[in-house]
């Protein structure tokens, strides 16, 4: 890739962006997947205490 073309600043950026993006989605699918698994937990729980 010749760094001194004209458009590199878009292509970095663009680059940059895209890893932004995915980190995001990441992050938002762990965070979700912990939220889940939490409810998931509490309502075992709960389930447990009423017929336990």
């Amino acid at each position: 890739m010749d760094l001194n073309a004209a458009h590199v600043a878009f292509v970095i950026a663009a680059y940059l962006a895209s890893f932004a993006g995915l980190a995001a989605l990441v992050l938002y699918i762990l965070l979700r997947d912990r939220k889940l698994k939490r409810q998931v937990s509490a309502l075992d729980a709960k389930k447990d205490g009423r017929h336990g």
